[in-house]
């Protein structure tokens, strides 16, 4: 037992010989051996790891600045032109026919470069660019030395050639980055050396002479001269022509900063500056740098007699010509229309987009001799436009309630109509309510839900036609620690829950709001501005749920509404709302294209989700509860759409199609105010499409609908297809690939109710949870009043914009004596049309 004891006795136990010390100095020495090869293991791995990722890098920088290597340069050429330029009128078979012209400016001023007196060629380059005769757009030498200057603080700027200053004064693109300064670097090469285009047309370069001529004309030399010849006008009263020295190079020190040596404003300051060019000049004649046809060097005569001119110099300040009046007396006012007035922002819009400055691209409208074929139908435009004058009692009787009604072809983004406000036009290029432009954009109330929240949550699989929402506040809805509930419905009540359908069809604000939560505002702002093409939408929207709702910091264009109305009638495609199908040059070559081959749309939905929401769009339409019942269910063609009033009825709007068009309206005061008639846009709309059926033929056209989507009951109580147990029931569209389950009439039921049998009664039932008022009867007869939804308030016929503070209760739905009277058994069908669209069920449940 002794012995056994001692085993675990620790202090017996034998200890091991200790490592002789060349033992331990050869572990040692394996130890160090193995811990180096394993850092010098890591440093070559981190070496090989920063090589590739350092080439990888320089490859995708590489790769990023060749990008811009073919970038087109703008067209100086078309920049001195004086002819007018033409609209033509393209019919369907591409046949045109000349409209109108655009009459050239007679009062612009261009001076050739044979016109410019050498003084001011040599000033200008000597202080700006000296060697600009040699480099080829780009001066490397410079560059670099300003880049060190950057970097050892020794100084900035600088660099920039005659060419690449042509360039900014041209796009206006002024902003500091690197991404500007590459794309610039490459412009100025290809204005000089060529390029190639697009369709694979080279293009040849520009000399030197015609680079210089463009920028001494238009360049800004203060205030409101544009080029030389206007700034020897204003502050001498002269032609260029007949300016000396010592005004010449007054001229040419202006362009570095237009405001502080203005002579105008800074006399003292633009002298001084003259004197630094002056310096410049006959230093570079003595150093024997000025030796190029462009130029000529100074003697030192020549440049003491400039100095000594300087000290008395003195300034007109002529007056100059308003050329903006004379010039809109040019133009046939008459053909002159509110189509005209957007089309010619849209060429000035693209145009700026190729790289051109708002001003060139209005220049060249007037001056380039530009040939416009634009989409418009003359006979329905003129006839649209003479409805709205002489069609009074459509219109809200407060002649300063202003409109914008916009209407478009959904197949192919063809622009149809525009009326930009009311009464008679007296000018061009009007301010109007459409696009904005020289107008308003306003908040669009709940005329956006379809577009989001709505569409959205479809696209992104989050609902289906009846998937139960929360009908209930928002915690925190106007801030941390605001006890105000919101947002607000527009009785001030909350149901709970509410199915998709319903809360479209009588514009629920809180569900659509807590879809938007779901979805994110950023997913929604997003949507909207990349998908749809939003233009008016900021950042602070893209973080408010209440733009959803309604509530956009500076609101959106009928426009914008419209077009993106489109995908709800063609199955899913957003076409860009076009004015014009092409333009050419003075030379005949097309610069910009909207044809379909070119633009032929771009699918943002699939065709079943776009379906979807165009049965959801005929609730507000047909049924009993709808916004737009009272007004838009007896129309003679199949209609959706979507109703929006703003905080305290501010702004009225109404975005409808059929299947011939897609058109919207709005209605407001310049400044805003409420709005008495909560129907006037709704009206308005009515008529112009009634007319439209009344006039025109428009046999042919029918929606885009997916025959992939498929009809369904549904539970209400759920939002999933109808099980046996279920009894408050109601028709639903589903993709047929996307049908949701079958519920089991109890505990999917999400909003806790009719989870009992249903009553062995045959008359329809509606829910045991009582309803916050009372049912409407939609028949005078008793006997047949159809089941109400328990979960919906009947009344008004829309709602306020749910962003702080909330607005008023809207106006009331038109009574139930107004609607339809139907048996209960019997769904409304909807209007003719030759749609392949189910009957839809205004009744929504049934027993």
């Amino acid at each position: 037992m002794r012995e056994d004891m001692n085993k675990y006795n620790t202090s017996m136990n034998r200890i091991p010989a200790q490592r002789t010390e060349g033992e331990f100095s050869k572990s040692a020495g394996a130890t160090a051996k193995t811990v180096g090869g394993m850092v010098w293991k890591a440093v070559k791995t981190l070496f090989w790891v920063g090589a590739i990722s350092g080439v990888l890098v320089f490859l995708s920088v590489l790769s990023f600045v060749l990008s811009f290597r073919n970038v087109e340069p703008p067209n100086i050429s078309a920049m001195k032109l004086n002819y007018s330029s033409f609209i033509y009128l393209d019919d369907e078979n591409g046949q045109s026919t000349e409209y109108m012209p655009l009459y050239s400016n007679e009062n612009r001023v261009w001076v050739y470069l044979n016109e410019i007196p050498q003084y001011m060629k040599t000033a200008q380059i000597a202080i700006e660019d000296h060697r600009f005769s040699e480099h080829k757009g780009v001066d490397w030498k410079g560059t670099l030395g300003a880049v060190y200057k950057l970097f050892t603080h020794t100084g900035g700027g600088g660099g920039s050639t005659l060419t690449q200053q042509l360039i900014k004064n041209i796009t206006k693109e002024n902003q500091v980055s690197i991404l500007r300064k590459v794309k610039e670097i490459f412009t100025a090469l290809n204005l000089e050396g060529g390029y190639t285009a697009a369709d694979g047309t080279k293009r040849v370069g520009y000399s030197k002479e015609e680079i210089l001529e463009a920028y001494l004309n238009v360049v800004n030399y203060g205030g409101q001269c544009q080029g030389v010849e206007a700034a020897a006008n204003y502050y001498f009263d002269k032609s260029i022509g007949e300016c000396s020295l010592a005004q010449c190079a007054l001229i040419a020190g202006i362009t570095q900063n237009p405001y502080q040596f203005n002579p105008m404003i800074f006399p003292e300051d633009s002298k001084d500056r003259a004197r630094v060019v002056l310096k410049r000049m006959i230093d570079l004649s003595e150093e024997g740098e000025l030796v190029s046809e462009l130029s000529t060097p100074i003697t030192r005569s020549e440049y003491n007699d400039a100095l000594a001119e300087l000290e008395t110099m003195d300034f007109i300040g002529a007056e100059q010509e308003d050329t903006s009046a004379a010039n809109e007396e040019a133009q046939d006012q008459e053909k002159w229309n509110w189509y005209i007035d957007v089309m010619f922002e849209d060429i000035v819009q693209d145009l700026m987009a190729k790289g051109y400055s708002y001003d060139v691209a209005e220049s060249m409208m007037y001056n380039a001799g530009l040939e416009i074929h634009s989409a418009m139908d003359l006979k329905l435009q003129t006839d649209i436009e003479n409805y709205f004058l002489t069609n009074q009692e459509m219109l809200p009787e407060d002649q300063a309630i202003k409109l914008g009604f916009f209407m478009m072809d959904p197949y192919t983004g063809k622009v149809m109509a525009v009326v930009g406000d009311r009464g008679e036009r007296k000018g061009t290029r009007l301010g109007n309510n459409v696009t904005g432009a020289g107008g308003t954009s306003r908040q669009s109330g709940s005329a956006i839900k379809p577009l989001s929240p709505y569409i959205v949550g479809l696209d992104e699989g989050k609902i289906n036609f009846g998937t139960v929402l929360k009908d209930e506040p928002i915690p925190n809805y106007f801030g941390e620690g605001d006890p105000e509930e919101g947002p607000q419905n527009f009785d001030r009540k909350y149901t709970g829950t509410m199915n998709v359908d319903k809360a479209i069809e009588v514009s629920q604000n809180a569900p659509a709001a807590w879809l938007a939560k779901d979805l994110t505002p950023e997913t929604c702002y997003d949507w909207l501005v990349n998908k749809l093409h939003f233009t008016t939408l900021t950042e602070e929207d893209s973080h408010n749920i209440g733009m959803s709702l309604g509530g956009q910091q500076y609101g959106v264009t009928v426009r914008d509404m419209v077009a993106g109305y489109q995908i709800f009638a063609n199955g899913g495609i957003y076409h860009k709302p076009i004015t014009y199908y092409y333009v050419k040059d003075h030379e005949g070559n097309v610069i910009l294209d909207n044809r379909p081959e070119v633009n032929p749309g771009e699918r943002v939905i699939s065709e079943e989700n776009a379906t979807i929401m165009n049965k959801l769009l005929h609730g507000p339409i047909y049924n009993p509860n709808g916004t737009a019942v009272g007004w838009m269910a007896d129309i003679d063609t199949e209609i959706i759409g979507k109703t929006g009033t703003t905080d305290d009825g501010y702004d009225l709007w109404f975005i409808g199609a059929t299947p011939f068009c897609v058109a919207g309206i709005w209605n407001g005061y310049e400044l805003p105010d409420v709005l008495e008639d909560s129907g006037t846009a709704k009206d308005t709309w009515k008529a112009v499409i009634e007319h439209l059926l009344e006039n025109y033929d428009w046999s042919g056209k029918s929606w885009v609908i997916s025959d992939n989507v498929v009809e369904r009951r549904f539970c209400r109580d759920s939002g999933k297809l109808a099980g046996k147990n279920c009894f408050d029931t109601a028709t639903g569209w589903y993709d047929q690939e996307k049908v949701p389950g079958t519920c089991n009439g109890g505990t999917d039921h999400i909003s806790g109710k009719n989870t009992m049998s249903p009553s062995p009664s045959p008359s329809p039932s509606p829910s045991p949870s009582p309803s916050p008022s009372p049912s409407p009867s939609v028949s005078p007869s008793p006997s047949i009043e159809p089941s109400q939804d328990p979960t919906i308030s009947p009344g008004p016929s829309d709602e306020p914009t749910p962003v702080p503070p909330p607005g008023p209760i809207d106006s009331p739905t038109p009574s139930p004596s107004d609607l339809p009277t139907l048996p209960p058994d019997e769904p409304t069908p909807p209007p003719e049309s030759g749609s392949d669209i189910p009957p839809f069920d205004i009744w929504g449940p049934v027993g």
